[in-house]
C-alpha cells in the first residue's frame, strides 16, 4: 500500500507496525526514531527534545514538530496521532521552538 506522496504507508487497516522517522534541530543535529502511527505528536516531541537536551545540542523549551514535506511552516497538531497528521516512513521532521525569537 502507498501514501499519496508516494511513500511507502506507515500502516495498514488494523496494524500499528512500527516505521523510522528522522527528527532534526534547526541546527542540523538528527536522530533517528522508530515510530508507530498510532503515537501522538507530543509524544515524539518529547522524546526527541529529551535526546537533544540530554546531547547538548538543544536548549530546553517549548517545541512543536514541523513536518516540512508538506510545504506548511506551522507546527503539528500536537494532539494528533503521526498517522492522522501524515508522518510516513523516512520522513524527516524538525523541532521548532514555540518561544519567540529574540535578538539580542
Amino acid at each position: 500500500m502507498s501514501h499519496p506522496t508516494g511513500h511507502p504507508a506507515p500502516t495498514h487497516p488494523g496494524h500499528d507496525h512500527p516505521f523510522a522517522v528522522t527528527v532534526r534541530t534547526l541546527a542540523g543535529h538528527s536522530q533517528h526514531e522508530e515510530v508507530r502511527g498510532s503515537e501522538t505528536v507530543t509524544t515524539l516531541t518529547s522524546k526527541a527534545v529529551a535526546h537533544f537536551v540530554d546531547h547538548h545540542q538543544l536548549e530546553a523549551g517549548s517545541y512543536t514538530l514541523s513536518l516540512p514535506r508538506l510545504g506548511q511552516a506551522a507546527g503539528l497538531d500536537p494532539t494528533g496521532t503521526l498517522q492522522d497528521v501524515g508522518v510516513v516512513a523516512h520522513d524527516m521532521l524538525v523541532l521548532v521552538s514555540r518561544s519567540p525569537q529574540v535578538d539580542g
